[in-house]
């Protein structure tokens, strides 16, 4: 093993790296010049500016699919203001609701932002957001709270109402909660990939929010092709990525998704393969071989990700090559939920989830006619069924399934 690892810490250390810059290929890198999203720079500056001279700016929505720019425009503006901004009570607060995970962590991260430390476990939302609007109070704090990914906090139907119910009362702090003539206040800035998350809210969260709604459409492939030269410039040294491969890159990343943060991942991992084999350039191959890479670690990430009956689900889903109808996946689960000694979720709930798995491009749930019997739903798997079978294997809970089949 030590001979294999020598082999490869030698090749590395002893050639000449193709990466002038790898952090410019970063997911969390936000390029010094951003291209063709002015008019939301704009628009998105001029709602947040009043912050400057003290005053509470109005909430922002920016919508767009996966890779538009929506998160990197927003923090770009957001350190630009940063420099503006002199009254240290005055704080802008990041998070991603999916990442965080739970309506608690969202708001104990928040807590940590402000200066308030809150248990990891143990209290009450309703507790959590009292100790967070009193020390906003306390503190005169004005709170420019972005929020990534705002969808997850109201897209699942068991936690919906709970989501609008902690989104209505931060959007309702500075009239209920702030009544002591404090200067302080919260403004929302939501980013959603979700065009329909307006739905999953409730009417008094849609008036109180009262927010100004900002577009991001899809990069073009002539646009991506632009913004993969800039990072290329900046992240490799000259020469070693050529236009036929920013096409190619551009080709795969524009025509079907629009989606300017695959094309940069397709980049960074292309440039990692050539350099793992020596290469001074990337070529057509490692790009084919960074495509099923990133693809594999997408559905393994998605499937990993998943709460345990959403993974029952898909299992059972998995055990039906051709597909099923959602009353036989139905029993499958319930048959997959006794021998993990779980206790089954409704038939309507196991729906659902069946819905939220045709949102992930997970499976496919088109309606059938059945004739005299009906319509019905046939569910199918629309990834791999060994990557499903290979992710879950890594389960700890699944790993009893598997070791008694």
């Amino acid at each position: 093993m030590s001979e294999f690892l020598d082999d490869i810490f030698n090749k590395i250390s002893s050639g000449k790296s193709i990466f002038k810059n790898r952090e410019v290929l970063n997911i969390d890198y936000i390029p010094k010049r951003i291209l063709f999203r002015e008019d939301q720079i704009k628009k998105i500056g001029e709602t947040l500016s009043p912050i400057i001279k003290g005053a509470k700016p109005s909430n922002l929505l920016l919508y767009g699919k996966t890779g538009t720019g929506k998160t990197m425009v927003a923090r770009y503006v957001i350190n630009k203001l940063n420099d503006y901004i002199k009254d240290q009570n005055t704080i802008f607060v990041y998070l991603n609701c999916r990442i965080d995970g739970t309506l608690y962590r969202v708001l104990s991260e928040i807590g940590e932002y402000i200066g308030l430390k809150i248990p990891f476990t143990g209290l009450s939302l309703s507790e959590v957001e009292k100790r967070i609007f009193n020390h906003l109070v306390d503190k005169g704090i004005k709170l420019v709270l972005v929020l990534d990914e705002i969808d997850f906090l109201v897209n699942n139907p068991a936690k919906r109402d709970i989501g609008n119910d902690v989104l209505y009362d931060f959007t309702r702090y500075d009239s209920i909660y702030n009544k002591s003539g404090s200067n302080s206040f919260i403004t929302i800035v939501g980013i959603s990939n979700d065009l329909k998350f307006m739905e999953y809210l409730e009417g008094r969260v849609q008036s109180s929010l009262r927010s100004e709604e900002i577009l991001f459409p899809p990069y073009t492939v002539e646009e991506i092709k632009e913004i993969l030269k800039d990072r290329v410039k900046e992240a490799f040294v000259e020469n070693s990525v050529n236009d036929e491969i920013i096409n190619l890159i551009a080709a795969y990343s524009g025509s079907e998704h629009g989606d300017a943060r695959r094309a940069v991942d397709l980049l960074r991992v292309s440039g990692e393969l050539a350099e793992r084999e020596g290469r001074d350039k990337i070529y057509e191959k490692d790009v084919q071989e960074a495509l099923k890479n990133i693809e594999k670690d997408k559905v393994q990430e998605a499937i990993s990700s998943l709460p345990i009956h959403e993974k029952a689900v898909i299992f059972s889903i998995a055990t039906f090559p051709n597909g099923e109808t959602t009353g036989h996946v139905y029993l499958k689960y319930q048959e997959i939920c006794n021998q993990l000694g779980l206790q089954p979720l409704t038939q309507r709930r196991i729906s659902a989830i069946i819905n939220e798995l045709d949102m992930l491009g997970l499976v496919t749930a088109p309606i059938i006619n059945r004739g005299r019997h009906g319509r019905s739903k046939k569910v199918q798997l629309t990834v791999d069924k060994n990557q499903i079978v290979g992710t879950l294997k890594n389960d700890e809970i699944f790993k009893l399934l598997f070791n008694s089949i």
